[in-house]
């Protein structure tokens, strides 16, 4: 069994990696954290609006960011993640975040929204929190 495993996270914006060699990926999906390691079982999977993180062979930093959305592949020591944005905890604009907080808090107390107006506020201060847990806000 191989130590690293092949990486490549794209968004419709970016292309964050392409075939970066890790030792460990974590994404968030619809059944919660997964953690993929070297050797994993392959699969295919939808991702939910979380952190993700990968760390590379001797580095001791974990790169994080935020997902929102999206799909991944695990295949032959081979990781694809289709995202529909992210974000590196680097990037983030924690004022930004806090501001997004306000807005979809003070519009979800609205009684009268419509059941897709909820949920698309629900996402918007999801992102929020999980943008100000990571930048340690």
């Amino acid at each position: 069994m191989a130590d690293t495993m092949h990486l490549s996270i794209f968004s419709p914006e970016r292309r964050l990696l392409d075939g970066a060699t890790v030792e460990s990926v974590l994404v968030t999906g619809s059944e919660g954290q997964i953690e993929i390691l070297p050797g994993y079982t392959p699969m295919v999977g939808t991702l939910e609006t979380g952190i993700f993180s990968y760390r590379m062979p001797g580095d001791n930093h974990l790169h994080r960011g935020l997902i929102s959305a999206g799909f991944f592949e695990v295949k032959d020591d081979r990781v694809v993640v289709l995202a529909e944005t992210l974000e590196l905890e680097g990037e983030i604009d924690v004022e930004r975040a806090r501001k997004a907080q306000q807005l979809a808090e003070q519009t979800l107390s609205q009684a009268a929204l419509e059941p897709n107006q909820f949920r698309k506020y629900q996402l918007k201060l999801q992102r929020a929190l999980i943008r100000q847990q990571l930048a340690g806000k």
